[in-house]
């Protein structure tokens, strides 16, 4: 059987259960068996647990399985410039997030915890196996102070020392995701601190193709061959790139975080599904894709038709990594 997923806000993340409700339908009519639930992948909403039972029940009741989720660590990190263009704050610390695992603030710091476990839960309530966590580097501060840079990992493991012990008994995985905006440096440094402080049984990565295809200009695949023995989610979408001179500009890179199909930008799927095969993650690998993104489709057949093409795309990759394993 070819099994293939796609996540559950292909076309908004709406805080509506009529709208998630019709984009799983659409998701399993297209063909997927599988979904990463990305709903509320950002700010800090709670789930309760009615809701976790009824977005079990909603996946349930269409034939859809729930492979993983994308889970929240605080608070919207935007700002807004001069002109009104909604501009990432991910340079400094975002002093409006209310719970935040990194914060200095004990109260705070707490307050993150929760909202991890809280996704935690949710994982398990849906039978999804792991969760995507983005652990937003604010990189700014640590170039103008190697010191707020420990103190920010001091807390860091503070929090996910008491998280650990609870994605454990849950049979919950944390996957760390490589980032938009921020260095490689500081990304590769992120994910060596992580990997040698925590066993692969509670923390491993998430691979997003298209932000490695902006940020790793030098090697898109720098993170596979580098981590692929922690490999346990993937964001899979296709981009155009960016100049490299563009890479400070955070419009710019935001832009080009286009979540398009894959096999139809710059990455070589070849190279990425040889990858896929050779990591521990459990099949099928998550494509991560945004269809007229916020935008309302012309007809329920033009969304129909996107998603079943995003489909066969999605079977081709999966046959793909087949090959490749065959091949190893």
């Amino acid at each position: 059987m070819m099994m293939t997923s796609v996540n559950t806000d292909y076309n908004n993340d709406l805080h509506d259960w009529g709208a998630i409700e019709h984009q799983i339908k659409c998701i399993a009519e297209a063909g997927f068996s599988h979904t990463q639930w990305i709903h509320d992948w950002e700010g800090e909403y709670l789930y309760s647990r009615s809701e976790m039972f009824q977005a079990r029940d909603v996946l349930s009741y269409y034939g859809l399985k729930a492979h993983t989720i994308h889970a929240s660590e605080g608070g919207q990190r935007d700002i807004f410039d001069a002109q009104g263009h909604r501009v990432p704050h991910v340079r400094q610390r975002c002093t409006r997030i209310r719970k935040d695992y990194t914060n200095p603030n004990e109260y705070l710091r707490l307050a993150g915890v929760d909202l991890l476990k809280n996704r935690i839960d949710l994982c398990s309530h849906i039978g999804a196996n792991a969760m995507v966590l983005h652990m937003q580097l604010s990189f700014g501060m640590f170039q103008k102070n190697k010191e707020d840079m420990e103190d920010y990992y001091h807390q860091v493991y503070k929090s996910f020392d008491e998280v650990q012990p609870y994605a454990k008994a849950a049979g919950v995985k944390i996957a760390l995701e490589n980032l938009l905006f921020t260095p490689v440096k500081y990304e590769l440094d992120k994910f060596e601190r992580m990997f040698s402080r925590y066993d692969p049984e509670f923390i491993g990565l998430c691979y997003d193709s298209g932000h490695a295809s902006i940020m790793c200009q030098d090697n898109y695949y720098l993170y596979l061959q580098k981590f692929y023995d922690r490999l346990y989610v993937t964001h899979l979408q296709d981009t155009d790139s960016v100049p490299a001179e563009n890479l400070d500009d955070d419009l710019s890179v935001l832009h080009a975080d286009a979540h398009r199909v894959p096999f139809t930008g710059v990455l070589d799927w070849d190279e990425i599904a040889y990858w896929v095969a050779k990591a521990p993650l459990e099949l099928p690998a998550d494509f991560e894709i945004g269809l007229k993104y916020s935008q309302a489709f012309e007809s329920q057949e033009e969304e129909m038709r996107l998603l079943a093409d995003c489909h066969e795309r999605a079977v081709k990759f999966y046959q793909m990594v087949l090959d490749a394993k065959e091949k190893q």
